[in-house]
């Protein structure tokens, strides 16, 4: 089984690289090491397929710019749960922190969950979908957009 410890360990890595990558400092090589060949998006937007590449290192790279030009500061990773599915995978319930500053430079903290699909493939752990909430939604509530 995969143990609860190395997937907290893995999202403590993975706060670290998104906020890195928040901070305009990130090589996407390493985001998307974390990040199986292939994996599945789910969001209210609806179900998408992609593969890891370049084409996912330059998306995630724009989101990066686009969650910076709306003032995100940092992220963290306040708890990790862990649902086993087999020996090399599992479901793993992320809650998020979000730090953020609005145009008028006043803070806002957004608290939020996201499952993540998590395996085991050659030695380390990797995500292989997510499955997320409506975070625009979130954002105009809070007057980020």
């Amino acid at each position: 089984m995969v143990a609860k410890a190395d997937v907290q360990k893995f999202f403590k890595a993975y706060e670290k690289v998104y906020n890195d990558a928040i901070a305009g400092h990130v090589d996407m090589d390493d985001f998307g090491a974390m990040y199986s060949s292939g994996f599945v998006s789910v969001t209210p937007a609806g179900v998408m397929a992609g593969e890891n590449g370049v084409q996912f290192r330059d998306i995630m790279m724009k989101g990066f710019e686009a969650y910076r030009a709306m003032g995100s500061k940092t992220m963290t990773c306040k708890d990790v749960s862990v649902t086993p599915i087999d020996q090399d995978r599992c479901v793993a319930k992320v809650e998020w922190s979000g730090e953020y500053e609005r145009k008028d430079k006043s803070p806002v903290t957004i608290d939020f969950e996201v499952d993540y699909l998590v395996e085991r493939r050659d030695g380390s752990l990797k995500v292989f979908g997510w499955i997320a909430g409506d975070e625009q939604a979130e954002f105009r509530k809070y007057g980020l957009l």
